[in-house]
């Protein structure tokens, strides 16, 4: 057997850990299930926030798995996971009439792995584009996972105004959040540009937790809120797809 690294292995064993927890688990129960000291525990998982790839709630001291991970997964094998779920993008451009986009989040930014656009003559491309959280479907998602005390941090701060219909009041915006927890889709209707509107729902894996976004763009000028609203069922049967097909591929 070819030479180990003991404190690899056992940060390794630490995030193989954290990823089987249905909830953010503590560094006690991390240390007992990695079977680890405390101490050791502690000091790996400060390594593996530092490296993104776990991150801590400052309240409660639990841990969840970073978006780092996912973006080490992307880079495997040129994305196969990327490159699977991308017939399911084209098939919900086709069937809305919108770009479809595949995110992730990684320190509070959304990035885009891949893109299918529409066949409409008005194009949208995401890519490279810093769209305020709360100005964008896929935003509402990221901050509906927050918890309670990182969302109330959030909204205390003075908030972009792109467009006359961003919503900026903290008691409607929290309310589109916490609708999102709920349902899994978050929309956006002329928010961040008056052109463009745009529907989301996550991507989650075996313990429900999100670790990706699928996202539909469309142009407003032949597009109402209340069509917008109507694609719900069809991004969360794509977005279940893929999350399908990330689980199994074990990702």
């Amino acid at each position: 057997m070819a030479q180990r690294v003991q404190s690899v292995e056992r940060a390794l064993s630490l995030l193989d850990a954290l990823a089987s927890y249905s909830a953010p688990p503590t560094i006690p129960e991390l240390a007992k299930a990695a079977k680890v000291n405390r101490a050791t525990a502690w000091r790996l998982m400060n390594t593996l926030v530092h490296f993104d790839l776990a991150e801590r709630n400052e309240v409660t001291g639990t841990y969840k798995v970073g978006p780092g991970a996912l973006r080490l997964a992307a880079a495997t094998d040129n994305s196969s996971f990327v490159r699977k779920a991308r017939p399911l993008l084209e098939k919900v451009a086709k069937k809305t009439g919108g770009s479809a986009f595949l995110e992730i989040a990684t320190r509070g930014d959304l990035v885009v792995m891949d893109q299918v656009r529409s066949d409409s003559p008005i194009q949208v491309d995401l890519a490279g584009m810093v769209v305020p959280l709360h100005c964008g479907s896929v935003g509402k998602l990221y901050l509906s996972n927050l918890s309670d005390e990182e969302l109330n941090e959030y909204l205390k701060q003075k908030l972009a105004t792109p467009t006359r219909f961003t919503i900026t009041k903290p008691q409607l915006l929290r309310k589109e959040i916490l609708e999102a927890r709920v349902t899994g889709v978050a929309i956006n209707y002329k928010e961040h540009r008056e052109e463009w509107c745009g529907i989301s729902a996550a991507i989650k894996d075996r313990a429900g937790r999100t670790i990706a976004y699928l996202n539909v763009t469309l142009p407003t000028f032949n597009n109402t809120k209340e069509r917008v609203k109507s694609l719900a069922p069809t991004l969360l049967n794509a977005a279940d797809e893929i999350s399908s097909l990330f689980n199994k591929a074990g990702y």
